[in-house]
């Protein structure tokens, strides 16, 4: 599946030493798609696909469309679709979407509902 920003099938390459962290504040609404190389830590609310490295959905973000990652971390909510190679929803997780990974860590009290596929 191709989207604008790339292929589904294909996660990001992990992020360089040196890569700059995006934090999208938690006042911040985003409608609209992202791209970074570096890591992206979401604490307010993006309506569109993200794709990076490494996101992280902090307590207080909301993602509504499709995260792509190598490493994703849910602490706060998505609903839509997640492609990551290493996903990890913490306790405080509420996920509406499909989800392909190759590894996946559920800790219990994540709230997930859609269909899980792993990709190896």
């Amino acid at each position: 599946m191709k989207t604008p920003h790339g292929d589904l099938d294909r996660w990001p390459d992990p992020a360089s030493s040196n890569a700059r962290r995006s934090v999208f504040a938690q006042d911040l609404v985003v409608e609209g798609d992202a791209t970074s190389s570096g890591p992206i830590e979401v604490q307010g609310n993006v309506v569109g696909s993200l794709r990076a490295p490494e996101i992280t959905v902090a307590g207080s973000g909301r993602v509504e469309g499709s995260v792509v990652a190598h490493d994703l971390v849910v602490l706060g909510a998505v609903s839509g679709m997640i492609s990551a190679r290493n996903v990890q929803l913490a306790s405080s997780a509420v996920v509406q979407a499909d989800v392909t990974h190759e590894q996946i860590a559920i800790e219990a009290g994540a709230e997930l509902e859609g269909r899980l596929q792993r990709k190896v």
